[in-house]
């Protein structure tokens, strides 16, 4: 539970200080209740109560979360606004509306204090910026306001492919004098959907009941996706895509039936198959604009988000690689990758989470019902391979989430985590079970073709038993489960540790990994220390890495470097030496029958076991289980996979399994390790769109705009069309 504490001491103010070197990072979180917030941060929040007209001290309860602290501010109304650290945050799973970036105060004026704020916050000048100079003081309710119009942010909104970070905004007080400066969270909110759904449009009818339903994947309740076609040559390609914006707007400004609305819907989506399918007139080349949304209403200010952005580019130089992408998904990209850059990525362990995907079921039954019944026929319960009642903590330190290196600080100790509730061999088949829904649903559904495919560590099998590669791939299920390698001797007991330690039965292993935020060569050298003789680095990808090894000297190392280090707890010896004494058991495992009929076109796979690439064509399944337990008994250099990947051609990365964690740290990698034109992104998002299938319709939208053929039959099965033009 919280824990109350009294009122607030009252401090002086101090005399003008200067700000601090660095952003404060604390994240601004509006909630409804406490309960429904991940236990560990519940017993960590103490709860101050507010009365309607009391002014908080805020350089007071900056400087407690600055210690440490994590605060619940309640209003009356019961409305609470968390206060904590942005690292606390982002482990307890929160999408703050705001982050506070800094806090300035003293007897300067405001103008100083706005000044100082800014330089604390480290905001590039090119980014969006508002201020407001407010007389009264800064009363809680205020800043509740100002944050719940963050998170309903239209035109404000914060943009992909641009050079800023979304918009920022400074708060200035004169009484006390005082400067914060706030920038966009994660957190998001639509706005009210009034307009018929589209499981209406078929028939002309609008939905009266609210609980029709229907499959597909924009079926009652969930978003439109709209594409725009264009005809266009890269110097006019500027001014058609504007024109048809303002067109589309106009459109859907007026009050249409939702017939007329379908006949338009059909027309675009008709439109857009020939396109895939045909050819431009001299001189021109098709590119692609489309819009999501709930509404008609929220469709025009995604229009008006993506044209205020076009209406800011001065020179046709800056179009080239543009790609503007909106929150909630909309999208356009000047130059697109087409299909022969795309490429699947499969995921590793510790993907899954409670309830994943479990909205495809009624937007694909036969897809979902075909899934089930190969499971079936090799006795494997569905419950195994989508787990439903999976808790939260078996997830919360992914090894793959990148997404926690932005918030490490780099001079703290790593600290532990809630211990995972499955074993490495649920994880995995778990992983491999959405990766083969997904995979399934894209290739049969959708008519995509990936011209490649990679995989992150055990991603490596999941990516072969999704494209049908082996013969029945859930004929693997059970021996995973069962498996000495898995249970025992890379997990579990870590009876490979033990022979590679020389240990005695008796000997205690205490194991552990590590996610850092830190570039590989600075660990290397540390490493020839025998004091940290049983630490390995296991995996590279990027500005992060993975430490695995003995959890004492893990840490001792961690804090030689003076960083901090997520803790995974998870017992795996995946890509160490020890998972090198049983690579000819991983070898004799993975040697399965491959399938007499590959679902074709197969595409070219790109391994980390392997200099090679594996041709569709010669495919061999001794060659494929070498290369597997190649993958997995060696350290993983998720860099050097990435540039072969996009020497051979991949630059379009789509994540096929649950969450995006992997698609996360290759974006983190684009333009750094890698080359600054790869795009990343994932199908599937916990937290974020899970319940109605946002997250495809986001990376269907993206693939569009990057010209990507595919079929849209599956996205409105309502819509009853003549034909359909891909194939």
């Amino acid at each position: 539970m919280s824990k109350a504490i009294g009122p607030m001491p009252h401090i002086e103010v101090k005399p003008a200080e200067s700000a601090a070197e660095k952003p404060l990072r604390l994240a601004l979180c509006l909630v409804e209740e406490e309960q429904s917030l991940a236990p560990k941060l519940r017993a960590a929040l103490r709860t101050i109560a507010f009365d309607s007209n009391q002014v908080p001290d805020w350089p007071w309860l900056v400087a407690e979360v600055k210690a440490g602290a994590s605060l619940s501010l309640v209003l009356p109304s019961k409305q609470r606004l968390l206060l904590l650290s942005a690292l606390d945050a982002a482990q307890a799973r929160l999408h703050p509306q705001a982050l506070l970036q800094a806090l300035s105060h003293g007897a300067h004026k405001p103008q100083q204090l706005l000044k100082q704020a800014w330089q604390q916050a480290k905001r590039p000048e090119v980014e969006e910026r508002d201020t407001l100079f407010l007389e009264q003081p800064l009363q809680l309710e205020l800043l509740c306001l100002q944050l719940e119009a963050f998170a309903k942010r239209r035109l404000a909104q914060k943009m992909a492919g641009l050079p800023f970070q979304g918009k920022s905004l400074a708060l200035v007080f004169s009484s006390p004098a005082m400067a914060l400066i706030l920038s966009q969270g994660t957190a998001l909110s639509g706005s009210c959907m009034n307009s018929s759904c589209v499981s209406g449009l078929a028939s002309g009818k609008e939905s009266t009941s609210g609980k029709e339903s229907s499959s597909g994947l924009c079926s009652q309740g969930a978003p439109w996706l709209l594409p725009l076609t264009l005809i266009a040559s890269p110097k006019t390609l500027l001014s058609e895509a504007q024109t048809a914006l303002q067109q589309a707007q106009s459109r859907l400004s007026q009050s249409m039936s939702t017939h007329a609305l379908a006949r338009w819907l059909t027309d675009e989506l008709k439109t857009l198959e020939q396109s895939f399918s045909g050819t431009a007139p001299e001189g021109g080349e098709y590119y692609s604009l489309v819009l999501i949304g709930r509404d008609a209403t929220e469709l025009i200010a995604e229009s008006e988000l993506l044209l205020g952005q076009l209406q800011k580019i001065t020179s046709l130089t800056e179009l080239p690689e543009l790609e503007l992408i909106t929150p909630n998904g909309s999208v356009f990209c000047a130059q697109p990758l087409g299909p022969a850059r795309l490429c699947f990525v499969y995921p590793g362990v510790g993907t899954a989470y409670h309830g994943m995907l479990g909205a495809l079921k009624q937007a694909f039954p036969k897809s979902y019902a075909d899934f089930e019944a190969a499971a079936t026929a090799e006795n494997v319960a569905l419950s195994t391979l989508l787990p439903a009642a999976l808790s939260d903590a078996s997830n919360e330190t992914a090894l793959s989430d990148i997404s926690y290196t932005s918030a490490l600080s780099d001079k703290e100790e790593a600290t532990p985590s809630p211990a995972p509730t499955m074993t490495l061999a649920e994880q995995a088949v778990a992983g491999v079970g959405a990766s083969v829904l997904l995979t399934q649903i894209l290739r049969r559904e959708f008519k995509l073709r990936p011209a490649f495919a990679i995989g992150y560590s055990m991603g490596e099998a999941a990516m072969f038993a999704a494209n049908g590669v082996w013969d029945k791939p859930f004929a693997l299920v059970k021996p995973t489960l069962e498996s000495r390698i898995f249970s025992e001797q890379i997990s579990g007991a870590l009876t490979a540790v033990r022979q590679e330690w020389q240990l005695d039965a008796r000997d205690a292993i205490g194991w552990n990994s590590f996610l850092l935020r830190i570039d590989t060569g600075s660990i290397t050298p540390l490493l020839q220390n025998p004091a940290y003789s049983r630490v390995y680095l296991a995996i590279r990808q990027g500005p992060s890495c993975v430490l695995a090894g003995d959890e004492a000297q893990c840490r001792a190392l961690i804090k030689a470097l003076g960083k901090r280090g997520v803790a995974a707890n998870r017992v795996t010896a995946m890509h160490t030496p020890a998972a090198l004494r049983v690579k000819p058991e991983l070898t004799a495992f993975y040697n399965r029958p491959l399938s007499g009929e590959l679902e074709q076109p197969q595409p070219i796979y790109i391994s980390a076991g392997s200099e090679q690439p594996l041709k569709p064509a010669r495919l061999e399944r001794k060659q494929i289980a070498e290369t597997i337990a190649t993958c997995f008994s060696q350290p993983l250099d998720v860099e050097s996979l990435l540039q072969r990947a996009r020497k051979h051609g991949a630059q379009l990365f789509l994540e096929v399994g649950a969450d995006s964690q992997t698609s996360s740290i290759i974006q983190a990698m684009a333009g750094k390790q890698l080359s600054s034109d790869i795009k990343a992104f994932g199908c599937d998002r916990k937290h974020s769109g899970a319940a109605d299938n946002k997250a495809l319709l986001k990376a269907l939208a993206r693939l569009i705009s990057h010209r990507v053929p595919l079929a849209t039959a599956a996205l409105y099965p309502q819509l009853a069309r003549p034909d359909n033009l891909v194939t």
